[in-house]
């Protein structure tokens, strides 16, 4: 499930690779386009099925919108939402980054600053385990090897400058030079 689906690439994308994927969407028009491209979506958890279950939950650029005072029943209910061992998966803006203040403050309906820190005890909160927090991980080989020795290189210099400026100027989130923040919450 998809939390937020937006123009529904990620909806899309998911469809396309053979998952059985429902949306949660708050914006009419974009629930209209959606259920015409023969979605399931809804405008809100509560509208679900009832018993519904799902494997992976998704939020893109979700939780920055939420209260900062209603995010622990929101997770809360969305680990009802989870089957055993479910996932819950993550991006906000990275609010412990001089670089994410553009993505966090460039959008007035942002009400919640997220930080790692704030995740973990979130999660801890609401019937999660914190399995990542940090920026983007991985290295994808999409064809062009030079594009994986260049992303390899970048990234090899993003550790070793996080890592210098974590020694020198402790303690800092782990991920804090990326503009966005990605998680990986699993259900205890």
């Amino acid at each position: 499930m998809e939390i937020g689906f937006g123009n529904g690439s990620f909806l899309r994308f998911a469809k396309d690779k053979g998952c059985n994927i429902t949306g949660i969407e708050i914006i009419p028009e974009l629930i209209r386009r959606a259920k015409e491209k023969n979605f399931e979506v809804y405008s809100d958890i509560n509208e679900l099925p009832e018993n519904s279950k799902f494997n992976v939950i998704v939020l893109f650029d979700v939780l920055e919108h939420i209260s900062q005072d209603e995010i622990s029943d929101f997770l809360t209910n969305l680990n009802k939402l989870l089957k055993i061992n479910g996932t819950l998966i993550l991006r906000t803006p990275n609010g412990s980054s001089p670089f994410g203040l553009t993505n966090q403050h460039g959008d007035t309906t942002h009400c919640t600053v997220v930080t790692g820190p704030k995740l973990d005890y979130w999660a801890q909160n609401t019937g999660f385990k914190l399995e990542f927090v940090g920026g983007d991980p991985y290295i994808i080989y999409e064809g062009k090897i030079s594009k994986v020795i260049s992303r390899l290189i970048r990234r090899i210099l993003y550790l070793f400058i996080e890592r210098l400026t974590r020694w020198i100027f402790a303690p800092q989130s782990k991920g804090f030079l990326t503009s966005n923040l990605f998680a990986v919450l699993k259900k205890k």
